[in-house]
């Protein structure tokens, strides 16, 4: 299947979108493969950042993503504490192709 080599886009009803993780997001490359080559209209980030990187870079690297691929980028981010030594930043997110901020679930 997809064992974590490939740079796949499919097909919804809303537009082509371009599957990553959290982890991608520090990557730009694989997002402009996902715009340029593959077509991605809207790039879609699940997360599980931690508090404090979240609070540090979840925001501005999506708005960045945003920006300079010329799409919208929809991000879930995973909330909440899960153990003594983990807490997910929890902040979700939709962004313009200007990297506007337009919808928020904190």
């Amino acid at each position: 299947m997809f064992s974590g080599k490939d740079v796949v886009a499919v097909d919804s009803p809303i537009g082509r979108l371009g599957l990553s993780v959290c982890y991608d997001l520090r990557f730009p490359e694989i997002y402009q493969l996902l715009r340029f080559q593959h077509g991605a209209q809207i790039l879609l980030v699940p997360a599980a950042f931690t508090k404090v990187t979240g609070e540090a870079h979840w925001e501005i690297l999506l708005r960045a993503r945003a920006i300079e691929n010329q799409c919208y980028v929809i991000a879930a981010a995973q909330a909440g504490t899960h153990n003594d030594k983990r807490e997910s930043y929890g902040d979700t997110l939709i962004i313009d192709p200007w990297g506007t901020i337009v919808g928020r679930l904190p």
